[in-house]
């Protein structure tokens, strides 16, 4: 006689397997939470912004901050202020073999170039620097670029509202003021190198993130391999409940980018565990 299940006993394995689910989920958060922490790093609503479903937990209603990072870019005009998933002028061949990619040149032919190029995408440790030199490059480009554009509108007599040389300035004046500081520098697959290499641990933070290739052609380039982040992992960071008024009256941003004109500031101290995973452990209003 082949046995069956009741009602009782199929509810009773779910619930077993929830509480499971459950104790492990809980776990891997206590474990990563344990000891002190990997990195903690001081942000403010330059860095963190409401996350894409409106910056709440559709399950338990809490408050959700997600982490703004950016690249520099290749080109070095790029008006692109919030890259998520970009191609940063650090990740070249070397690093792509470094992370695992074959980047020996595709074969002629079509068909087998394409399989070629779409190798899967691979998972790594990438440092985020926060206000460091990447950030001070950006600042860089930012104002040869308004130099460059003004002096162009002075010849020209196009200065007014719309024209590149404003555009220009409102991209300076946003790098200065309110685009996150946050860039993500460096990638491995090694913890302690990486973690050698970058030791300050107020500045530097290591977490998981993916990294794609693609095959760079035409338009007069020289055909080379280049990499992006596709994007990195716990991006998305719970508000504890003792911390979401002072995050709450500063009205951030529901999205990345700018912050709100007249946002009142806040700095919230985000620590990073065992895993690279983020929580939050200190939130307050800015001091002016």
């Amino acid at each position: 006689m082949t046995p069956t299940w009741s009602r009782g006993r199929t509810l009773a394995a779910g619930i077993a397997l929830i509480a499971l689910t459950n104790a492990v989920a809980l776990g891997g958060v206590a474990w990563n939470r344990s000891g002190e922490p990997e990195s903690v790093l001081k942000l403010t609503q330059r860095e963190l912004s409401r996350s894409r479903e409106f910056g709440l937990d559709r399950e338990g209603g809490g408050l959700q901050l997600y982490v703004n990072w950016r690249v520099l870019s290749t080109e070095r005009d790029s008006e692109l202020y919030w890259n998520f998933h970009g191609a940063p002028e650090w990740l070249d061949e070397a690093k792509l073999a470094s992370l695992g990619f074959d980047v020996s040149p595709p074969p002629a032919t079509p068909k087998a170039s394409w399989r070629y190029e779409r190798q899967l995408p691979r998972e790594a440790l990438v440092v985020l620097e926060l206000d460091g030199p990447a950030y001070q490059k950006a600042l860089e480009r930012a104002r040869e670029r308004a130099a460059k554009q003004a002096a162009k509108g002075a010849q020209t007599g196009k200065t007014g509202p719309g024209t590149p040389a404003e555009q220009a300035a409102n991209f300076l004046k946003n790098e200065e003021t309110t685009n996150s500081r946050l860039f993500a520098v460096d990638a491995g697959r090694d913890a302690r190198a990486l973690r050698a290499k970058y030791p300050d641990r107020t500045r530097y933070a290591i977490v998981q993130g993916t990294v794609r290739t693609s095959y760079q052609t035409g338009r007069g380039k020289e055909a080379r391999w280049t990499g992006y982040i596709e994007g990195i992992q716990n991006a998305q960071v719970n508000v504890p409940l003792e911390f979401r008024k002072a995050i709450e009256s500063a009205r951030i941003s529901r999205r990345p980018g700018p912050a709100v004109q007249g946002a009142a500031p806040f700095e919230v101290t985000v620590a990073f565990g065992r895993r690279f995973e983020p929580w939050i452990v200190a939130a307050s209003a800015a001091a002016k």
